[in-house]
């Protein structure tokens, strides 16, 4: 008695599934969505955009006439007393020729920067008159470009991590 009882109430079960399940089904339309073609696009450039292109291209390789600057070495000094902490950046690269000055790039870890000018192929910093260095370099790089007469100037160096040492 009881297994009949537990097939009815299966059988009305899978009845009442399909009584519900059929008129949605047969009230429902299809799912088409509507199918857009989108055309290739093509962009042509006038003639006179495209000379323009061609001439700042080749009045940057013509200004772009240095050699690009190789870094020796960058290195950042802390020295932690009683009376406060000291910090010294350092880098140095080779003489570029026709080179009239340099911009030294140094970023930080966090992102920060900040971009020097020497017109010697050294860089030396302290932070007692610089707040950039306080916090610090660690995890910092160098980049240097040089500059010339007639605004001619340099590719920038390949980035070089800052070496620190702690006294």
């Amino acid at each position: 008695m009881r297994k009949m009882k537990k097939l009815i109430a299966v059988v009305l079960m899978a009845v009442l599934t399909l009584a519900c399940t059929v008129p949605t089904m047969a009230c429902t339309p299809p799912l088409k969505p509507p199918h857009i073609d989108i055309p290739e696009i093509e962009v042509k450039i006038d003639d006179k955009l495209q000379a323009g292109i061609d001439a700042a291209a080749k009045k940057f390789i013509e200004k772009n006439v240095l050699s690009k600057p190789v870094i020796n070495n960058a290195t950042y000094i802390q020295k932690t007393t009683r009376y406060g902490t000291y910090g010294c950046l350092s880098a140095s690269w080779n003489k570029v020729d026709n080179a009239t000055s340099y911009e030294v790039e140094v970023t930080k870890s966090d992102g920060t920067q900040k971009i020097y000018t020497t017109s010697y192929n050294a860089f030396v910093r302290a932070n007692y008159y610089d707040e950039f260095l306080d916090d610090g370099m660690d995890g910092a790089t160098v980049k240097v470009k040089a500059y010339g007469v007639d605004e001619t100037f340099s590719l920038r160096s390949d980035e070089v991590d800052v070496d620190q040492y702690n006294f």
